[in-house]
């Protein structure tokens, strides 16, 4: 699926383009509710891509076809139909019409919520709000971990053991605490967002609000724990799966559509079996049709990873400024490529409208 998806940018297909011609009908109506979406992560999600590498790769086949729809007169364009609101942005809450800014590399840095917020925004008649929810280095074991898949006990006293390496005076009961933190915190952020909807966004008041979708681009943390990785992830699935559940439940969304954003760092060479107990999760079958794996590994950037390879990030004042046309950040950041949180974010949207289209036949 992939490897065609990949092959049809190649040929020069206008993907939005065409979402707009077979899907954009059958969206719209007289009355279009506002299509609320949320973005919701680790440090990946918060978006550490530079801009300035869409136009290094402005005339790269993956990109070419809708490089025009990201700029007006040469400034990055400011969208009147897609808005985002970020609660959760380091160094505070930001909200705005979507443009270049919400990512966390830089005043102008971006997530995948660019290419996202273009994809959908191109191909649906009504508003379209996103609702950015991300912090970084969270993991599902802990941080984000769901209500109905509550820790045992020993994971508890295991946890509150390391703990108290560094911290002597932490208690057991602040550490069974740190379970669940993040989830409850992202549900409060949800709920906020959608109670206060109006007053971000005066001009949508009145307009009535629908759940759309749910992006969940989560996973290194938990990757790297050796714990998790001796038992092939398992755990992480069924973690996942019970989010899935417990999130629409707690959204009171019980349809609501989801894309697992593969943790696609290092690129396919780096896929394994972690990327696979992602992927089996919109294998469960309750969710088949509404939750979607999207690959992002394919996106990766072997170019500027052959210069950081190379040490450029930190060599000649003209190795650095070949570098930093493509590149900016590790490899657990995608590079900091611009082109490759672009080009994820698009894939997230086209899976979500793929799915909103699949459930309005």
């Amino acid at each position: 699926m992939v490897t065609m998806y990949l092959r049809a940018r190649r040929a020069g297909l206008a993907i939005f383009a065409l979402l707009v011609w077979f899907i954009g009908p059958g969206l719209a109506s007289e009355e279009e509710p506002v299509r609320v979406f949320f973005l919701v992560g680790q440090s990946n999600m918060e978006g550490k891509g530079d801009p300035r590498h869409l136009d290094t790769y402005r005339d790269d086949p993956l990109i070419k076809p809708t490089y025009a729809l990201l700029k007006h007169d040469g400034q990055w364009r400011v969208r009147d139909d897609v808005w985002i609101t970020y609660p959760t942005k380091p160094g505070g809450a930001k909200h705005g019409p979507l443009t270049v800014g919400y990512g966390t590399k830089g005043p102008d840095s971006i997530g995948p919520e660019f290419g996202f917020g273009h994809a959908v925004g191109e191909a649906i008649a009504g508003p379209v709000v996103l609702v950015k929810i991300a912090w970084g280095g969270k993991s599902l074991m802990v941080d984000f971990r769901p209500p109905g898949a509550p820790p045992a006990p020993t994971e508890i006293d295991q946890l509150w053991e390391r703990e108290r390496r560094n911290l002597p005076r932490v208690t057991r009961e602040e550490v069974a605490n740190r379970f669940g933190h993040y989830y409850r915190l992202m549900i409060e952020h949800a709920r906020r967002e959608l109670a206060e909807l109006d007053s971000r966004f005066p001009h949508l008041k009145s307009r009535r609000v629908h759940i759309a979708g749910f992006v969940w681009f989560q996973g290194f943390n938990d990757m790297i724990n050796r714990d998790l990785r001796s038992r092939d992830y398992a755990d992480y699935t069924q973690w996942l799966i019970q989010f899935i559940k417990d999130v629409r439940r707690d959204l009171n969304a019980p349809n609501m559509p989801f894309v697992i954003g593969e943790l696609g760092t290092g690129g396919v060479p780096n896929r394994g079996a972690f990327q696979k107990a992602q992927a089996a999760v919109a294998e469960y079958a309750e969710f088949r049709g509404n939750v979607v794996f999207v690959p992002t590994a394919e996106f990766y950037d072997t170019h500027a990873h052959e210069l950081f390879e190379k040490g450029y990030w930190r060599g000649t004042p003209e190795q650095k400024a070949e570098w930093e046309k493509v590149g900016n950040d590790r490899p657990y950041h995608y590079l900091g490529s611009g082109k490759t949180y672009y080009l994820i974010g698009v894939a997230f949207g086209e899976a979500m409208l793929r799915m909103e289209a699949k459930s309005a036949n």
